[in-house]
């Protein structure tokens, strides 16, 4: 008799193995630079494909690739800086120096600084059903979070994640993340007070700005901003209005924004948001970031700040990563001392499918109360990514947790 779970085995097994694991793979790597200094964050893609990654704080990147013996073209993109296209046999293409050269907008200043600002914000959120994704997607993506307390790491955790979105014109809430591998490594001689993150990968979905805009474009938040036009810039090649947001008053029931918003000059798509939350009365902000401390602490939030970059595949614009960095203090009663705690948490989205995508399932998701932290294991050996492409550590993140193993 055929056995009727059969099928379910072997699509739970397809689902749980990594995107590239039935391909031979090569590592394309390199630095990317200017005339003085290494390029952070900057946008690194496989011209025809969908893979793509960025460089970490040392301008560093690895991406891997199916192993082919034709040529490839790696292309580099940066706010502000004309993108490069390096083509290069995949085999030899590793420790690439790739130097990227400023690029200024061809749009007039005058005429730019003339626009009405607020205007263009509300109708790029009219173009979001066109300019994004209007069926559903999956994203395959690296995530890494890290707490500190002052300069010394705490914990050091990251997982690739599968990321499934309905299409913009449906609400955030629908979508799901799961971990498909995760690590950690925690400082054991630290201090018993820590730090740790609610929903940790779902900032692939709550960063997304476009999409889940309760937070910074909530409807009723608009008119509570004043937009004013900054210097127009590039992004991949294309024009774009830079356009500041700053609070037209400090709101007494929930904490605005400052934000500067890149959108595409053509296509008003929204290409990235930078954007840090208004600190004039830290307990409302305490109120909303904090959710448990212990009897006797007393948190005092310093900067909150938050990151959404997006990038075009295809005729699509789809997000890229994200970041979030928080640093506040804390002191207890009767000290005369206080300790300053950072958490950093970021992700890149390494694929992408636009066909065949099947919901990730509702037992296998991360939920938005769940500490990720509490869900991975502990470090383990050097290659315990395997194919899976990451965002490369920065040397001094390498450092610390080559101190961090030592210690154990």
């Amino acid at each position: 008799m055929p056995n009727k779970n059969l099928s379910f085995i072997l699509s739970l097994l397809l689902w749980l193995l990594p995107w590239s694991a039935l391909a031979q793979m090569l590592t394309v790597s390199g630095t990317v630079r200017d005339d003085r200094q290494q390029l952070a964050f900057a946008s690194v893609t496989i011209k025809g494909s969908t893979l793509g990654t960025i460089t970490n704080e040392d301008g560093y990147f690895s991406l891997k690739i199916p192993y082919t013996e034709n040529e490839i073209s790696i292309v580099v993109s940066h706010v502000g800086y004309r993108s490069s296209v390096t083509t290069q046999k995949a085999s030899e293409a590793h420790d690439l120096k790739i130097y990227l050269k400023p690029h200024f907008a061809v749009l007039s200043e005058s005429l730019v600084l003339s626009m009405d600002a607020e205007e263009i914000v509300r109708e790029a959120l009219q173009m979001v059903k066109k300019n994004y994704p209007s069926t559903p997607i999956s994203q395959c993506g690296f995530y890494r979070e890290t707490v500190k307390k002052g300069n010394k790491y705490l914990t050091v955790s990251e997982a690739v994640i599968d990321i499934f979105k309905w299409g913009y014109s449906r609400d955030v809430i629908a979508d799901r993340v799961s971990i498909l591998k995760g690590r950690r490594l925690v400082n054991q001689r630290a201090d018993t007070l820590t730090a740790k993150l609610q929903g940790g990968p779902n900032l692939a979905l709550n960063l997304d700005v476009v999409k889940n805009y309760n937070d910074l474009f909530y409807p009723e938040d608009l008119s509570k901003y004043h937009y004013t036009m900054d210097t127009p810039t590039v992004i991949d090649q294309k024009d774009v209005y830079v356009i500041n947001m700053t609070p037209r008053f400090h709101n007494d029931m929930y904490p605005l924004y400052y934000a500067k918003l890149y959108i595409d000059k053509e296509s008003l798509a929204i290409m990235r948001a930078e954007y840090r939350v208004d600190m004039e009365k830290p307990d409302l902000v305490t109120t909303s970031i904090l959710r448990r401390k212990p009897a006797g602490l007393k948190f005092s939030p310093q900067e909150v700040s938050f990151i959404a970059s997006y990038r075009k595949v295809g005729d699509l614009t789809v997000l890229h990563y994200v970041r979030e960095s928080m640093r506040f203090k804390c002191t207890w009663k009767k000290r005369f001392f206080n300790s300053t705690y950072s958490i950093v948490s970021e992700m890149v989205a390494t694929d992408i499918k636009t066909e065949d995508v099947e919901q990730i399932p509702l037992k296998y998701s991360f939920r938005s109360k769940d500490i990720f932290e509490d869900k991975v294991d502990d470090f383990s050996d050097p290659d315990f990514w395997g194919d899976y492409n990451i965002l490369e550590p920065s040397e001094s993140l390498e450092h610390a947790v080559d101190r961090l193993r030592k210690r154990r």
